[in-house]
């Protein structure tokens, strides 16, 4: 079980491979604390299969990066425009990854809804930092994002 955040879309949505040979990860043993640069070309997207699981949309690229930059945020805002041309909406969703579970254990739904227009690159960074886990940790929370025209 993991974390994941993945566009959904009813468009096919391009893979994009991160540069080099993995992400460059810096640690500052001083301050404790792992950062990967931010450069903000270093991140994939890679075809999410499961994106059934968890959206009514038929297709989905999984994000994979260390962590969200501002310029990594406005980079998938164009990455969204240019799918909202072909298709009506684009879901971003961060979510737990589960093969079942309980009635105890449901997931917890956040959701909103903007227009290209109003997102921006707060907008995704607030998604990407967000926890997975309600307070107590008993129920997984799923975030959905939904953009639309």
């Amino acid at each position: 079980m993991s974390v994941c955040t993945f566009l959904a879309a009813d468009c096919v949505l391009p893979q994009k491979q991160r540069p080099g040979n993995g992400f460059h990860i810096d640690f500052d043993p001083a301050a404790g604390t792992i950062f990967d640069g931010d450069r903000d070309d270093d991140y994939g997207l890679y075809s999410f299969r499961d994106v059934g699981n968890y959206s009514d949309l038929r297709h989905g690229v999984e994000i994979e990066w260390f962590y969200c930059t501002p310029g990594r945020a406005e980079k998938l805002i164009r990455y969204i425009k240019t799918a909202l041309e072909q298709c009506d909406r684009v879901e971003l969703r961060k979510v737990w990854l589960m093969d079942g579970y309980e009635y105890d254990e449901r997931p917890c739904y956040r959701t909103r809804e903007l227009s290209v227009q109003e997102l921006t690159a707060a907008d995704i960074q607030e998604l990407a930092e967000s926890s997975v886990w309600e307070k107590g940790g008993r129920r997984p929370v799923y975030h959905c994002l939904t953009v639309v025209r």
